[in-house]
């Protein structure tokens, strides 16, 4: 600390707050912070160092504990704020699941989503979603049931969804308008796709959309939602913590035992990562049926869940997701899941 003495620094001409602050190894705030604190009513530091003529140093054991302590608030500030910003979403993604199981051909489905986001007075945001391109193992598909799911989904895209200031869906936004354009989008599938199968297939999904809760349930299982819009305070935890999560599709959200850890080795992003194990006690099959059974199962499937999010160290923006859930039944993996989602350049 050249110049610089353990308890008084004098001001010299040309000397500047962030000038001394970077002699004394701590930010501009801190120093600042600490002057204040222990200097006379008079000798108190504004905006600059006019009128200044000395500033209280910490002594070199508080610049140490200042160091460390403004580290973490810096590396806090990096992370994405506890409560939803507009700008927290990229407007374009890529991503695809990857579908594994022991004895089976592994299977891969590939999309864009869009996301558009606008704040809603005393409703937290209203976040328009669209999927396109889909491919199925890196192909278009062109099988009847693929191009008719595919079709129904476009009919009833894009789906306004209303996400809480904690960053979580909370309802869909304008039900019945969104219900009422699918309805009217739907009859070019109905036209297009006959027979009993397809004919069943568009009933199922009418019935779906008669019931709003049901629905609702449908879209926050799914993997893509559940982890599109996680709770932003996942990005702050710093102890253990439960959570109820969807570890099948279109099945009931279980109770995991969730742990979260940061990284900001990277100049660019800080990587949150979540590592959990589920806690309830169901059978693999409840899960896969989802629905409890009233006898208690015998044997009990297990979890493992981990959430990697990669966010912007600058605009703190989502700019990748990956997301692995193996699930094991009587001490063997019976299946492995994982979502990619990256920001589209």
């Amino acid at each position: 600390m050249t110049n610089i003495s353990i308890i008084n620094y004098k001001v010299k001409k040309g000397d500047t707050l962030e000038s001394v602050a970077r002699q004394t190894g701590v930010s501009v705030e801190v120093l600042k912070r600490y002057h204040n604190t222990y200097c006379s009513l008079d000798e108190l530091i504004g905006y600059d160092l006019e009128n200044v003529h000395r500033i209280l140093i910490p002594p070199p054991e508080k610049i140490r504990e200042l160091r460390e302590n403004n580290s973490i608030v810096s590396k806090q500030e990096m992370r994405p704020s506890r409560y939803l910003f507009k700008n927290f979403y990229a407007e374009n993604y890529e991503v695809s699941e990857h579908f594994e199981k022991p004895g089976t051909k592994d299977l891969i489905i590939s999309y864009n989503v869009s996301m558009n986001v606008h704040e809603a007075k005393d409703q937290g945001f209203i976040i328009k979603t669209e999927s396109s391109g889909f491919k199925k193992n890196h192909e278009v598909p062109d099988d009847k049931i693929s191009m008719l799911s595919i079709s129904c989904m476009k009919a009833l895209y894009p789906v306004a969804f209303t996400v809480a200031g904690q960053g979580f869906i909370s309802g869909f936004y304008d039900y019945k308008e969104m219900i009422k354009t699918f309805r009217k989008k739907l009859q070019d599938p109905e036209n297009f796709f006959i027979g009993e199968i397809s004919q069943a297939y568009i009933t199922q999904f009418r019935n779906y959309l008669d019931n709003e809760k049901l629905l609702l349930e449908k879209f926050r299982s799914a993997m893509l939602y559940q982890f599109l819009f996680p709770t932003m305070e996942w990005f702050h935890k710093n102890k253990p913590w439960e959570e109820k999560l969807y570890i099948v599709q279109n099945s009931f959200p279980v109770n995991c035992l969730m742990e979260a850890e940061y990284h900001d080795e990277s100049d660019d992003y800080i990587q949150t990562i979540l590592r959990g194990n589920t806690k309830d006690n169901c059978s693999l099959q409840e899960l896969l049926m989802g629905r409890r059974f009233k006898q208690s199962p015998e044997e009990f499937v297990s979890g493992e869940i981990i959430c990697e999010y990669q966010t912007d160290k600058k605009t703190r923006q989502l700019l990748k997701a990956i997301i692995r859930i193996v699930l094991k039944n009587k001490g063997k993996v019976f299946s492995t899941y994982k979502l990619i989602l990256h920001r589209k350049n």
